[in-house]
């Protein structure tokens, strides 16, 4: 009867032990993306993706040489293409009225997150292809833009 107790309870322990090593973990992966040309750099940007959520920052941008002077306003945005037609991840503008100073551009590109931020194969996509775009207009009625392809790698 010991015998058979002692069975039974090994048997337990070890369908414990075999159910929790391959019971489901939660999925996470990691990417950063960068990018550079002669005017601009975004550095430490992320993608997070897990079971719970999908996080997009955008991270840093910096100018190589002066920054716009007497900025009246900007869009900043991340985009991928999907069938060709570009597909905005995350966008914001800042704008200004009334002042004869112009705006700073803002080094953090902020972050958006989701249950669903990518949809179906975007994640597929967006390692392909993603580009930011900042464009605006200056005080003295001129406009600037700069549009830069951004490399994705697998951190996690």
């Amino acid at each position: 009867m010991r015998i058979k107790i002692t069975t039974i309870i090994l048997i337990v322990i070890a369908l414990c032990l075999i159910t929790s090593c391959t019971k489901p973990k939660n999925k996470m992966e990691v990417y950063s993306f960068s990018g550079e040309d002669e005017n601009i750099t975004i550095s430490n940007g992320l993608i997070i993706v897990t079971d719970d959520l999908e996080k997009f920052i955008g991270g840093n941008l910096s100018f190589k040489d002066e920054e716009p002077s007497g900025v009246k306003g900007y869009l900043k945005r991340f985009f991928f293409y999907k069938d060709g037609v570009e597909v905005t991840i995350f966008n914001g503008s800042t704008t200004m009225k009334g002042t004869t100073k112009g705006l700073h551009i803002s080094s953090d590109l902020g972050s958006i997150s989701s249950k669903d931020l990518f949809y179906d194969n975007d994640l597929e996509l967006i390692k392909g292809s993603l580009n930011f775009s900042i464009s605006g207009n200056l005080m003295n009625g001129e406009d600037f833009e700069y549009n830069l392809v951004l490399a994705v790698k697998k951190v996690y």
